[in-house]
C-alpha cells in the first residue's frame, strides 16, 4: 500500500502523519514515480501553521520536490522510460511514496548524484539559480553575502557564487555552523558577529532570507549598484508554533521602500517567490535545461539528516530548531507497500 503525508488542520508538527494513498495510473503526458525521498523545505512549516497563502484548500498534501524510479509512463511520454530514476518538482503533493505527475516536471537524475542527493535539488537549484544567476548576475570579482549560507538554497548559492569567480561571506545564528560554512569555500560570521561589525560591507549581493528589519540593515551594506535578493521571510516563525508577535513584528519591520530613496543608495531590491516562477511552462523548461550545468559547477546538495517518512513530525520540528545544515529528507521505504 502507497502513502502520503496531507495537513489536515493547522497545528504543531506532531499533527503529521501517513495516511493510505491510492495510487493514480498516469494521463498521455504523465509519468508515475515510486519515491525514494521527499525534500523538506521551510514553506512546509509555514504551511502547516495556516502562514502560507498559496497552499491549497485542506487537507492537502505538502511537498515540492521528490527522487525516485518510474514506474509508469503515458502514451505521448518520449523522452523517460519505466526504470529510469529521476528528481521532480511537484509543487504540492511530494509527501508520498507514489506521484503522479506531468512529465516536463521530470528530469533525468544526472550520474554524479545519488537518490538523496537528487531530492536535494530541485527547489534549492531553481531558488539558487534564479537569485544568483538570473536576478543578480553574478561575476567575477563580486562580494557576495549569503545570510542562509546553512540551509539547501545557501549551499548551493554559496556554491554557484564561488564558481562565478565571487568572495562569499556567509553567515549562521549558530557558532558551531561557522566551521560548515568555511568548509565550503566561504567566510564565515554568526548573524550577530557581522551585524556589529560595520566595517563588514560593499557588497555587490546579499541573499536575504529572514525578511522583516533584517532587510534595511543589510542593504546598508550594499555598495553602489548591488543587488539584493529576498527569498523568505524566516523570521516571523516561532518555535514550531503560529507566533502571531513574530509575524505582526516581521510585517510591520519589513521597509516599504521608496524608488526615490532608491535613487540615493543606487542599489536594488528584488523579491523571490520562486514556486510562482515555476508555474510559467517558458521558465520550467529554461530552468530544467540549466540542470545540465550542475554537473560542471561542480555543485553539491549537502544532505544534512534524513528522516523515515512516518516521522514527518519529527524532521519538521528538526528544521524548526535550526539544528539543520543543508537539507532535510523524508525516505520512503518501497519495500513496505
Amino acid at each position: 500500500m502507497h502513502h502520503d503525508i496531507a495537513i489536515e488542520k493547522f497545528g504543531p508538527a506532531s499533527s503529521l502523519s501517513l495516511r493510505p494513498l491510492e495510487e493514480r495510473a498516469p494521463a498521455d503526458t504523465e509519468v508515475t514515480i515510486a519515491v525514494a525521498y521527499s525534500g523538506v523545505n521551510f514553506a512546509d512549516i509555514q504551511m502547516r501553521l495556516g502562514l502560507y497563502p498559496d497552499a491549497p484548500k485542506k487537507p492537502f498534501v505538502p511537498g515540492y520536490e521528490v527522487s525516485g524510479t518510474i514506474t509508469a509512463v503515458g502514451s505521448k511520454v518520449k523522452d523517460l522510460a519505466v526504470g529510469d530514476t529521476v528528481i521532480a518538482g511537484t509543487y504540492f503533493g511530494g509527501y508520498a511514496s507514489s506521484v503522479t505527475i506531468p512529465a516536463h516536471q521530470v528530469f533525468k537524475l544526472p550520474a554524479r548524484y545519488d537518490l538523496a542527493a537528487g531530492a536535494a535539488l530541485p527547489v534549492a537549484y531553481f531558488t539558487a539559480q534564479l537569485a544568483v544567476g538570473e536576478m543578480a548576475r553574478v561575476r567575477a570579482g563580486d562580494r557576495v553575502l549569503i545570510e542562509c549560507a546553512t540551509g539547501g538554497v545557501g549551499v548551493l548559492a554559496t556554491q554557484m557564487a564561488i564558481h562565478a569567480g565571487a568572495t562569499v561571506t556567509g553567515l549562521t545564528t549558530t557558532p558551531a555552523k561557522k566551521a560548515f560554512i568555511e568548509s565550503l569555500g566561504a567566510t564565515a560570521y554568526t548573524l550577530d558577529e557581522f551585524r556589529a561589525d560595520e566595517s563588514l560591507g560593499g557588497y555587490d549581493f546579499i541573499l536575504n532570507s529572514s525578511g522583516g528589519s533584517s532587510i534595511t540593515w543589510q542593504r546598508a551594506r550594499l555598495r553602489f549598484t548591488g543587488r539584493m535578493v529576498c527569498i523568505g521571510m524566516s523570521s516571523a516563525l516561532g518555535n514550531g508554533k503560529r507566533d502571531y508577535w513574530k509575524l505582526a513584528k516581521m510585517l510591520v519591520t519589513t521597509p516599504r521602500i521608496s524608488i526615490f530613496k532608491l535613487f540615493d543608495a543606487n542599489t536594488g531590491v528584488y523579491a523571490l517567490n520562486a514556486l510562482h516562477v515555476l508555474r510559467d511552462p517558458v521558465w520550467i523548461a529554461q530552468l530544467t535545461r540549466s540542470l545540465a550545468t550542475v554537473e560542471a559547477m561542480n555543485l553539491a546538495p549537502h544532505v544534512g539528516k534524513v528522516f523515515d517518512a512516518k516521522d514527518a513530525g519529527a524532521a519538521h520540528a528538526y528544521l524548526e530548531s535550526k539544528q539543520a545544515t543543508g537539507k532535510v529528507l523524508l525516505r520512503w521505504d518501497q519495500n513496505a507497500n
